[in-house]
């Protein structure tokens, strides 16, 4: 599984031009690493962001989306 996770306090990577007191949380589990890598064809990758869709006022939420050879989603 990879995690990714940077609080609020923790400065960011430097050139990431993300703010100083931004939270991320990144998971992707071992099925999703196992399908990037033997369906996805490496040509696109769709993001898409929905807001405010928990009690948490301001909160992104990101998937992240590997079309396959067939175009389908991933």
């Amino acid at each position: 599984m990879n995690v990714f996770y940077k609080d609020k306090l923790t400065p960011p990577p430097p050139a990431s031009r993300l703010q100083g007191d931004t939270f991320i949380l990144c998971v992707q589990t071992p099925f999703q690493i196992d399908a990037f890598r033997h369906l996805g064809d490496g040509r696109f990758i769709g993001i898409d962001a929905t807001h405010n869709v928990t009690h948490f006022q301001d909160v992104l939420l990101f998937t992240i989306i590997a079309r396959d050879r067939w175009g389908h989603g991933s």
